[in-house]
């Protein structure tokens, strides 16, 4: 196990109409002047939004809202909002939503303080020095940014959806009724379990060392998310299977899932070179999409710990460790299909002309492999592996 430093201020009030209490948390974290903002604006017509706003009016807190965050959050959005929030001295932003939503605030509170263009963080050319204090009223469970220190953004122009990671953009507070997500479709449901399972799969994946209880804990949050999905499927509406995954969302990507262990994703940036090229590929259903041809691509790399996960989570086991990793990729792939994924390129609209595209956006021209284990991938292994959809 390497030497860590783990923190997560994030705190996590959940439950039936825990969202009645943002405005006495916002009021606790010392909220005065808050920039409120939404996505597609499910939360204006369910209610939501008059329900939380009137909670910040009960605290005497000031508040200004700005709508139409989009999925794959675009820069230009968040460059409006931090000039809005500079000219109006915002003092704190509270996210209604999910994952864009809150990546939105977390690039906006961050670089509210930076003097240049924000897209620098996501670039890897700057890190945040401050950032403004963000609250979430959390509304779809999927990706995991209520709890976490990463920001993924896109940049229309340059067809560069990037991500960065400081814990200084991890929120103080999310509120999570598990009630506000039974009116999400049932595709972005889905999406969203693929993208909770990814998170700790793709950490799951990284070299262990002597550091099992990592993969214990990434194994067992993973099975906990599916047996909810399979529970789902049956009843969209069951309380307890939504719980589950608003809960198993915020714990697999705040980084315990990886404690003692150096995480590096591959999987993911495989994908945000999908929906950077293509902003309607829902991200969740992309890496569902990736993960069983990288695995088929580079599994005998380390037959053992694929082979493991085959026998943890399916309960089947071949004669070999290496039929049994063959076993599991396949019994990965049939569940992901089984919640309605995508399980090659024609079903997200792409094809044999897009791979050259999508290799350079993935590669940064050729500059840069791609992930680090078991192996990482060069030009060439990113251009496999997309083949393999086709």
């Amino acid at each position: 196990m390497i030497d860590f430093d783990f923190r997560n201020p994030t705190r996590i009030v959940f439950g039936k109409e825990a969202e009645s209490k943002a405005g006495e948390l916002a009021k606790e974290y010392g909220f005065s002047k808050t920039l409120v903002l939404l996505g597609g604006g499910s939360a204006r017509r369910s209610g939501l939004l008059d329900k939380v706003t009137g909670s910040l009016k009960k605290e005497g807190i000031q508040f200004f809202i700005k709508e139409g965050v989009r999925p794959n959050p675009d820069a230009k959005t968040v460059r409006d909002f931090i000039g809005f929030s500079c000219e109006n001295g915002i003092d704190s932003i509270l996210a209604i939503g999910g994952g864009s939503v809150i990546d939105t605030a977390k690039a906006v509170g961050a670089g509210f303080y930076y003097e240049g263009d924000f897209f620098d963080f996501n670039l890897h050319k700057a890190t945040p020095k401050k950032c403004l204090p963000i609250g979430v009223v959390l509304t779809i469970s999927s990706a995991g940014s209520e709890s976490s220190n990463s920001c993924v953004i896109q940049d229309d122009e340059k067809k560069i959806k990037q991500g960065f990671n400081c814990d200084l953009v991890r929120p103080v507070f999310a509120i999570e009724n598990p009630e506000l997500t039974y009116s999400v479709p049932g595709y972005q449901t889905f999406a969203g379990v693929s993208d909770i399972m990814m998170h700790s799969l793709e950490r799951y994946h990284n070299a262990s060392g002597e550091n099992e209880l990592a993969d214990e804990w990434a194994l067992s949050l993973i099975l906990s998310t599916m047996e909810a999905a399979k529970t789902l499927l049956r009843n969209p509406n069951d309380y307890e299977a939504r719980a589950r995954v608003m809960l198993n969302s915020s714990l697999t990507h705040d980084g315990l899932t990886s404690l003692g262990k150096t995480s590096v994703f591959v999987v993911h940036p495989l994908e945000h070179a999908l929906s950077g090229y293509d902003q309607k590929i829902t991200h969740g259903a992309g890496v569902a999409l990736l993960y069983p041809v990288w695995a088929t691509y580079v599994y005998k790399k380390d037959i053992g710990k694929f082979a493991k996960l085959t026998e943890y989570l399916f309960k089947e086991k071949g004669a070999t460790d290496e039929e049994t990793a063959i076993m599991g990729i396949r019994l990965m792939k049939e569940f992901f299909s089984s919640l309605g994924m995508p399980t090659t390129f024609q079903e997200v609209g792409l094809g044999e002309k897009d791979i050259p595209a999508l290799v350079s956006i993935a590669t940064g021209n050729g500059t840069r492999t791609v992930g680090r284990y078991p192996q990482p991938l060069t030009e060439q292994d990113v251009e496999a592996i997309y083949r393999l959809l086709l």
